[in-house]
């Protein structure tokens, strides 16, 4: 093995070996710990690791502002590469266009880039933090994995917002997605502008399931909370048995049951639910949507 080999499989063994907040299931309380929503059961590390390597797939729901998250992220895709099951990682957070920059580099050349030459490489987008999302970049780029775009790119989702065409979905679907969109945006969205809001959603959520198709067991994608929804998201449009695992905010005193988002069917809104402090929030993240819909 060469001496760069070896680095990287150290590296790795280090990244895999520290669990970020996951306590024993003998613990009461639910924060930091993952529910198994389908069997009502608790899960230890070992066991939530075990039911993702037999996944032919696994969708990782975040918030975007939380670093609770993004350092779960990573350390799942660390725990699966050590383990010789990461088949590729899929990021929301990248488009197709994107994608044809860094298509065929091997990721070893991207990886020791500056940030500033690997952000204007990959034209890397203002609207993602290059704080959060770099280190995931720069990982999978590290262990030799497939990196895919998850997203549309900005000009085919604006067409379908502008078009306005609600998409064919089971109604009790496009009512759960209409009301996440009415909420993600503060209750400032104009009623007019729903149906296409919709359209260029599902449109995003199929494009997430496609990419995650292009690669072998077990792929990792990384989106918002709303995408890895079981009942509503990703998963309604993917071929394979995708595992739905959320990283869901609990605040503290709440009880863990009432976090978890109200699902449109018999079934929980996630497979698996990994319960994590909430971001530390300094500004009313609605205040800008307030002043946008305000301008004439």
């Amino acid at each position: 093995m060469q001496r760069r080999d070896c680095l990287r499989t150290l590296a790795l063994l280090a990244m895999a070996t520290a669990l970020p907040g996951l306590v024993s299931a003998g613990q009461e309380a639910a924060m930091h710990r993952v529910r198994d929503l389908r069997r009502g059961t608790w899960l230890s590390s070992d066991a939530l690791l075990a039911e993702l390597a037999r996944a032919p797939s696994v969708i990782v729901g975040e918030r975007h502002d939380n670093p609770h998250h993004h350092r779960l992220e990573r350390w799942l895709i660390a725990q699966l590469a050590a383990r010789g099951v990461l088949g590729g990682v899929v990021l929301e957070m990248l488009d197709r266009e994107q994608q044809a920059f860094f298509e065929g580099v091997p990721g070893v050349l991207l990886a020791d880039l500056p940030d500033s030459e690997l952000r204007g490489l990959l034209d890397w987008q203002r609207g993602w933090d290059w704080a959060a999302y770099g280190p995931l970049v720069r990982q999978a780029f590290q262990l030799g994995v497939p990196l895919r775009a998850g997203n549309l790119p900005r000009e085919a989702i604006h067409a379908l917002a502008m078009a306005n065409q609600a998409p064919a979905l089971p109604e009790r679907v496009a009512r759960a997605q209409r009301q996440a969109i009415v909420e993600g945006h503060c209750g400032l969205l104009p009623e007019t502008m729903l149906e296409g809001m919709l359209a260029a959603q599902v449109a995003r959520d199929r494009a997430m399931a496609a990419a995650l198709a292009l690669l072998p067991a077990t792929a990792v994608l990384v989106c918002g909370s709303g995408h890895a929804r079981r009942d509503i998201g990703v998963a309604l449009h993917a071929g394979s048995a995708p595992v739905c695992l959320g990283l869901v905010e609990l605040a503290p005193g709440q009880d863990w049951s009432s976090a978890l988002p109200e699902s449109v069917d018999a079934g929980p809104p996630f497979d698996l639910a990994w319960f994590t402090p909430p971001a530390i929030r300094h500004e009313d993240p609605c205040a800008a949507l307030r002043q946008r819909f305000a301008s004439p």
